[in-house]
C-alpha cells in the first residue's frame, strides 16, 4: 500500500461525499459527522468491488456505511452496464427490490399500528373483500410481515398472460403500463388477486412469500383509501427530503441514471429499465408491496438513520420509539425465530450464512434479488448498504449471492471499526 494510492483513495472519498453535500442531496442529522474508515480497509472493499465488476457479478454499485450517525464509508463503483460508459454517480437509482417490503410497505404498516388504525392480529378478510369466503380471509397481519401465513412463495401469474392481454400502445383498455411500450388490460390485476385469493394455505411455518406483501399493500390502502405510494410520499418521503426515492422512475426521471436490471427474453421481451424487474409487481402495474422501490444508498441511510434513531430524524418524528423497537425486534410466530415484523433478523438463534459473525443479535435488515441489501445492528450502531444491478442482463445465475461478496464488504466495515 502506498502513500500515493492510499492519499488517492481518501481524496475521492472525501470529494464524493462534499460533491452530495453541495448538491443539497443528504440532510446531516444533528448528530452526523463524516469520519472514515481506515485506509487499508477502504483500499480492501475497493479491491473486492473492481473484482467483482471484472468477473462480470454486477456492473456496478454502491456502498455506504454509518456507525453512530457517522458517515464511515461511501463509494460509487463501476457503471450501470458492461458496455457503457454511463458511471455509478450519486443520483443513480437502483431497483431495490424485495427491500420494498421494509422500506415502504412495512413503514405504512407501522405508521398505521403507530396511530391504532391497524392491529397486529386485524384479519385479512375484515378488509379485503376478494378473500371472503376463501382461506386467506383468516389470515393475521403479523403472519403476513413474518412470512409465516402458510401461503405459497410465488405464483407464476405473468406467464398466464396472452398476447390478447397486451398492447403496445395506451388506451382505455389497456392502461397499465409495465414498461416501455408495453401495456397490460385493466382487468388483469383484478384477475391475478382473485388467482392468489384461490391458493391455500398450507401449514402456518416459515415461507417467505411474496404474496404476504401484496396483501399487505391491498390493506393498508383500504385504511388509507389511497395509494401507498402517495402516501407514502406525502407522509415520508418527500418531507425528508428523498427525492429520489419512488416508484416506475422511468415515468418521471431519465433512464440515464436508472440502472438497468434484465433483458426479460419471455415476459416484456426488452430490457427493463426504470420500471420494477419484478414480475408480480408489473403485474399490479409497478407496486406490488413486495418490490417496486427504486432509491440510492444516500437516500436509503437517511431512512435507515430514522429507525436507528427510534423514528427520528433531522428533529422529525415519524414513529414512536416503541413501534421501532418491535417491529425491528425479532417476533417468534408459528415456530419461526428468525424474522421480525417485515424485516429479516437471521442472527436470532444460529450463526447466518448472510451477516459478519460481528453482528449482534438484535441486526435487522432485508435483501433484495436485484442485488441489494441492507442492515442495521442497533447495539453497534452500524448500518450497512450495498445496492447493485446484479440481475444485468440475466438473473440467472446469481454469482453475486455464490461470490458472497456482501458479507465480506460488510465484514470488512466491522474489522475497520475494530470489531472481532
Amino acid at each position: 500500500m502506498t502513500i500515493r494510492t492510499t492519499f488517492s483513495t481518501l481524496l475521492a472519498f472525501v470529494c464524493c461525499l462534499c460533491n452530495t453535500l453541495l448538491a443539497g442531496n443528504w440532510t446531516i442529522d444533528t448528530n452526523t459527522q463524516i469520519r472514515l474508515l481506515p485506509s487499508y480497509n477502504m483500499q480492501r472493499i475497493d479491491s473486492m468491488v473492481a473484482e467483482g465488476i471484472r468477473n462480470h457479478i454486477f456492473p456496478g454499485c454502491q456502498v455506504l456505511a454509518l456507525h453512530h450517525n457517522d458517515i464511515i464509508f461511501y463509494q460509487n463503483y463501476g457503471s450501470l452496464c458492461y458496455d457503457t460508459c454511463t458511471t455509478v454517480n450519486d443520483q443513480t437509482m437502483y431497483d431495490v427490490a424485495s427491500m420494498t417490503k421494509s422500506l415502504a410497505t412495512t413503514m405504512v404498516v407501522m405508521k398505521l399500528y403507530d396511530d391504532g388504525i391497524l392491529h397486529l392480529q386485524d384479519s385479512v378478510g375484515n378488509y379485503l373483500s376478494y378473500t371472503h369466503q376463501t382461506p386467506l380471509a383468516f389470515l393475521q397481519i403479523d403472519e403476513l410481515l413474518t412470512h409465516t401465513s402458510g401461503l405459497v412463495a410465488f405464483i407464476p401469474f405473468y406467464k398466464s398472460i396472452a398476447d390478447s392481454m397486451v398492447a403496445h400502445q395506451y388506451s382505455d383498455i389497456y392502461s397499465i403500463r409495465v414498461t416501455d411500450n408495453f401495456y397490460l388490460r385493466n382487468d388483469i390485476p383484478i384477475q391475478f388477486r382473485k388467482k392468489i385469493a384461490s391458493t391455500s394455505v398450507v401449514d402456518k411455518k416459515y415461507v417467505y412469500s411474496d404474496l404476504n406483501f401484496i396483501l399487505l399493500k391491498d390493506f393498508v390502502e383500504t385504511l388509507l383509501a389511497q395509494p401507498m405510494e402517495d402516501f407514502l410520499a406525502e407522509w415520508l418521503y418527500r418531507p425528508m427530503g428523498l427525492h429520489h426515492t419512488c416508484f416506475n422512475p422511468g415515468s418521471s426521471f431519465s433512464v440515464e441514471n436508472i440502472a438497468p436490471t434484465e433483458n426479460d427474453k419471455t415476459f416484456r421481451h426488452q430490457l427493463v429499465r426504470g420500471y420494477v424487474h419484478d414480475q408480480s409487481a408489473a403485474v399490479l402495474g409497478g407496486n406490488g408491496g413486495n418490490a417496486g422501490l427504486f432509491s440510492n444508498a444516500m437516500e436509503i441511510s437517511k431512512l435507515l438513520t430514522m429507525l436507528m434513531n427510534g423514528g427520528q430524524y433531522a428533529g422529525e418524528r415519524y414513529l414512536s420509539d416503541t413501534t421501532v423497537k418491535k417491529f425491528t425486534s425479532t417476533y417468534p410466530l408459528h415456530g419461526c425465530k428468525r424474522r421480525a415484523l417485515g424485516f429479516d433478523t437471521p442472527s436470532f438463534d444460529v450463526p447466518s450464512g448472510v451477516l459478519p459473525s460481528q453482528c449482534s443479535r438484535f441486526t435487522f435488515g432485508h435483501q433484495g434479488f436485484t442485488g441489494t441489501v441492507f442492515w442495521c445492528d442497533p447495539r453497534d450502531e452500524v448500518v450497512y448498504i450495498f445496492l447493485s444491478n446484479r440481475v444485468y442482463p440475466d438473473a440467472y445465475p446469481n454469482a453475486l449471492s455464490r461470490s458472497r461478496l456482501r458479507v465480506k464488504l460488510h465484514e470488512e466495515i466491522y474489522d475497520g471499526l475494530g470489531y472481532k
